[in-house]
């Protein structure tokens, strides 16, 4: 398969989950009466917290490369 079509598919795929994703949030809000800020808020604070994770495990990356870096 060229790269061209590998990259169509994949991008394709990114859309089809996407459309996914918001169904599934539509019929938590119409379906379930979800309010959509509630959803809004929950999403917020996961961002917050992943990036919180992923900032820490950096940190943590950087200063283990610094020590070994320094023994040698």
């Amino acid at each position: 398969m060229s790269n061209l079509k590998k990259q169509i598919q994949q991008r394709l795929t990114w859309i089809a989950s996407m459309l996914g994703c918001f169904a599934f949030l539509l019929m938590a809000v119409k379906v379930y009466d979800v309010p959509a800020a509630e959803i809004t808020s929950n999403l917020l604070k996961v961002i917050v917290g992943l990036t919180v994770i992923v900032a820490a495990a950096a940190l943590l990356g950087r200063l283990i490369a610094m020590l070994r870096q320094r023994r040698k």
